[in-house]
């Protein structure tokens, strides 16, 4: 009777440290997290690192799936189960998944993660709010619009002595482009794909909307028009600027299979590229185009809904673990160990340190670790990395410059609106198949917004563009008290 006795106590006691390991067990989260292309290479190995670390500081562990846009739609379309995704307004759609009820509102979640809620600027908040409520974690990085010259420092500087200019003007580029093409006549100083100039028009038109090209003028703040809803296309900034566009590609600056290509990485692109970025932001697209390269302003810095909107990341309203997904969300955001070993890899293989406190990618972290690193969390945490060229050095106190600079930036007149297409939608979704049809001709300057923007506004006014112009203008002045 004792030995049973004995053995049933053993086996309760088994049972219940087996009960206790279950309990101990770390929670494993699904995140969608933006690639351009493909994962990168040496993942798996740094995922197992990560999770490793997060298991033991948080209790958590997590899949991390890399996906460009066309996957990350399918996904969302079929109902492929997530807890964590990178949003914004031009992957992921940030507005139309909290419309579709995709997103968790987070308000009443932010008191169980502190250190992540203080990590972000009070006007950040803001802008993410839709409806008056937050339902993704902006990152903190160049949060306001800032557009830029990437120049090649070795053709310009070098060979045309050019002298370094930090501000060119975007009319005022083209001397740049005139110099090559008389030493390269057969070469383009501006090479592009079918989506044209990068970031070109963030800081002509407050986006209420850009895939129906919808929008406040930017050179309107501060006078009675602020507030009066448009068309881009009927915005003279704009006008100009494709027609400028347009010259460029006459005169053989622009590629002319530009509006057929569907992709130009930053290494095969021209002496001269685009760029929304910041002060400092030399570095990284210096290691991106491998070459030693310079930077000049040509627009901003502007503070916007959409601006603010450029990176975040949200948790999914049907995730079962919301809670430990804010708190995987947090440790990305502000422990620094974790956070660079997500953006570089593994310290000794994929990258070194240097004493200034900056990073090196090895050879291997540059080809086999290469993330989009803004569409992970704040690009403010954790070590910046170094350039290979001593003609690009990293400025290590460019964050504190950049969040003194958004202190003297225009500011939206419609900071925290976001529209609801839904009683537009059939005339959003005909507008947008107008737009299409053009986009890639009219962004490279392979065909004449003269001749262009006149059809395209006749066929989007047929198919509804007043409609959706007076529904936005209504819902504005609404949310302004008006």
């Amino acid at each position: 009777m004792k030995k049973v006795l004995a053995l049933v106590m053993a086996l309760a006691m088994m049972l219940s440290m087996c009960s206790f390991a279950a309990a101990e067990e770390p929670v494993k989260l699904v995140w969608f997290i933006y690639t351009a292309s493909e994962a990168p290479i040496d993942w798996p190995e740094v995922e197992e690192v990560l999770n490793a670390y997060s298991a033991e500081k948080i209790g958590v562990t997590c899949e991390f799936k890399y996906m460009d846009e066309s996957q990350v739609a399918i996904a969302t379309q079929t109902g492929e189960y997530f807890d964590i995704a990178f949003t914004c307004d031009w992957w992921n759609d940030y507005a139309t998944n909290v419309a579709a009820g995709m997103f968790l509102k987070l308000d009443d979640y932010l008191d169980q993660v502190p250190a992540l809620k203080e990590s972000v600027v009070d006007l950040a908040w803001e802008g993410v709010k839709v409806n008056g409520g937050i339902y993704a974690i902006p990152h903190m990085k160049d949060i306001g619009y800032e557009v830029f010259w990437i120049l090649n420092s070795d053709y310009f500087l070098n060979q045309k002595k050019f002298e370094k200019d930090l501000y060119i003007t975007f009319d005022g580029i083209e001397p740049y482009f005139e110099a090559y093409k008389a030493d390269h006549p057969d070469d383009y100083p501006f090479k592009m794909s079918k989506g044209g100039i990068t970031s070109w028009q963030n800081c002509l038109v407050d986006w209420l909307n850009m895939d129906y090209l919808i929008g406040l003028e930017w050179e309107a703040q501060g006078t009675e028009n602020e507030h009066v809803v448009k068309s881009a296309l009927e915005i003279p900034a704009w006008q100009n600027r494709l027609k400028k566009i347009h010259e460029w590609y006459e005169k053989g600056y622009i590629n002319p299979d530009a509006a057929v290509t569907d992709s130009m990485p930053r290494a095969q692109a021209g002496v001269v590229q685009s760029g929304q970025g910041w002060f400092g932001a030399e570095t990284v697209w210096a290691n991106v185009i491998k070459q030693p390269i310079y930077i000049s302003r040509y627009d901003g810095p502007y503070l916007s809904t959409s601006s603010i909107r450029g990176s975040m990341t949200a948790v999914s309203s049907f995730s079962e673990h919301p809670v430990e997904a804010l708190k995987l969300i947090e440790l990305m955001n502000t422990d620094p160990w974790y956070r660079e070993t997500a953006r570089y890899g593994i310290e000794g293989k994929h990258y070194t340190r240097n004493d200034d406190g900056t990073v090196t990618r090895t050879e291997l972290g540059s080809s086999n670790m290469g993330v989009q690193a803004y569409g992970q969390g704040h690009y403010t945490v954790g070590a910046l990395e170094a350039s290979p060229f001593p003609e690009v050095p990293t400025d290590i106190h460019q964050w504190e410059k950049t969040m003194k600079n958004y202190e003297t930036a225009t500011l939206s007149a419609a900071m925290g609106f976001t529209p609801d297409i839904t009683p537009v939608e059939t005339q959003c979704l005909a507008i947008k198949q107008v737009i299409e049809e053009y986009r890639a001709e009219l962004y490279t300057g392979t065909s004449d917004p003269e001749v262009v923007i006149p059809e395209m506004l006749a066929r989007m006014n047929e198919v509804g563009l007043q409609d959706v112009i007076a529904e936005f203008q209504a819902q504005l002045d609404a949310f302004l008290g008006k």
